[in-house]
């Protein structure tokens, strides 16, 4: 097959170096040969050429925390620029079936990763968990999942122990896989210590002297212990949190707050997300299953637990601004159907909160293919793997323009492009 250059195009690698404002990216068996000044970069022969002028390329988006395995979802991850989606909790063997279908061109769609079956002490918080109730089951639920089951992350969840986390960490570092989670009876201090990849939207990050154990553990539903969570990041203290921040950066764990979860269980800005082109019609399939699930998340709230959900909201995504300057890798995750759309807010909420354009943008792609532990991934560099999209203006001088995707490229080949107003599934 013949080369695809990429011509005359703005170039924003994924890294968070500055854009090249008139760039040519060459692209071969998949891969990105050679990406710089379009001055500097020969023209290939019989290359298929690509008018860039007037747009930005970018590495793909990743999602880092998904759920809905859906035919629907996986094209609206493509529509919008997403390339990578990374399950987190689910029947692994449904979603390697998925993966394959994708793969074989059945089903258009991102890459799939997953972390398979969710591990939690019992009783469990969510149904089909793999029970850890000691670091010997832990070590044994891990080993089972890398080697026998194919995953390519372990999900340690709610009510596993400090000392079941740290085996659940040593064994799958072990087999080089990583550990990311959302903790409850652990806290972000234990997840530091045990050497744990990445924390997820509902961990237990912040932390006041108000909140002893009988306090933190004394509403047992997923409902109840996520209210709990938002007066906790409400009565957070700014020195306390900054402290927490400097020791996750110092560790280099990956955080994908999932704002956008807090945001859609608190219900406050549900005008502005339905407003959304995207959104499905009152007829889709999907629309009942997502309001259950908010629903359920807020079913036994207060008033004063949504009022404090809005506070902890604003909080959680000051922290997420501190935890960018101090130098930890902020990544994007979803935790909600429509993930395509959310990612989108995820990285507004970002730059709402004052990170920049650049970085957020990092968050999505360089900084979250790395949590993945894909490296060839999520940036624009010669030798890396070439999933791409090309978006109409610049998203670094408005991040709204990194909504308005025309080309999205996995592995060198489109497989989704927008022509004028009509956009199709490449073949």
């Amino acid at each position: 097959m013949a080369a695809t250059v990429i011509d005359s195009v703005r170039i924003v690698d994924g890294t968070g170096a500055p854009p090249i404002a008139d760039g040519r990216v060459v692209i071969d068996a998949g891969r990105i040969i050679a990406a710089g000044p379009k001055a500097t970069i020969k023209l290939p022969g019989g290359a298929d050429l690509v008018d860039g002028s007037g747009k930005t390329l970018l590495p793909g988006l990743v999602d880092v925390h998904v759920h809905d395995p859906s035919d629907a979802n996986m094209a609206l991850y493509l529509r919008c620029g997403v390339t990578a989606i990374r399950f987190a909790g689910g029947a692994q063997r449904s979603l390697l079936d998925l993966r394959s279908r994708i793969e074989r061109g059945e089903t258009p769609g991102p890459r799939v990763f997953s972390c398979g079956h969710m591990l939690d002490a019992t009783p469990h918080a969510w149904p089909g968990a793999y029970a850890i109730d000691t670091p010997i089951e832990a070590r044994r639920v891990v080993r089972r999942a890398v080697l026998e089951e194919k995953v390519d992350a372990i999900l340690a969840t709610h009510r596993v122990s400090p000392a079941t986390l740290a085996a659940v960490v040593e064994a799958a570092h072990e087999l080089d896989v990583p550990v990311t989670g959302q903790i409850w009876t652990s806290n972000a201090r234990d997840a530091a210590a045990s050497g744990m990849d990445g924390l997820e939207n509902t961990s237990r990050i912040p932390e006041h002297p108000s909140f002893g154990p009988e306090r933190l553990f004394a509403r047992h539903s997923v409902s109840g212990r996520l209210a709990t969570l938002a007066h906790l990041w409400d009565a957070a203290e700014p020195a306390r949190l900054a402290e927490i921040a400097h020791l996750l950066a110092e560790r280099q764990v990956a955080l994908a707050p999932e704002l956008v979860s807090f945001e859609a269980w608190g219900r406050f800005a549900e005008a502005d997300t339905r407003s959304d082109p995207e959104w499905p019609a009152p007829a889709d399939p999907r629309l009942p299953l997502h309001e259950r699930h908010v629903s359920y998340i807020a079913s036994e709230w207060t008033p004063d637990d949504f009022a404090a959900q809005q506070r902890a909201f604003d909080k959680y995504r000051s922290f997420c601004a501190d935890y960018v300057r101090g130098g930890g890798p902020l990544v994007t995750g979803s935790d909600l159907s429509f993930g395509g759309i959310y990612i989108h807010r995820e990285i507004g909420h970002f730059v709402a909160a004052g990170i920049s354009p650049l970085q957020a943008i990092r968050a999505a792609t360089r900084a979250a293919a790395s949590a993945l532990g894909r490296d060839d991934l999520g940036q624009i560099t010669p030798g890396r793997t070439a999933d791409l999209i090309v978006v109409d203006g610049d998203p670094t001088a408005d991040i709204r323009a990194l909504r308005t995707v025309e080309r999205t490229m996995i592995s060198g080949r489109t497989v989704w492009l927008r022509t004028g107003n009509r956009a199709t599934a490449a073949a």
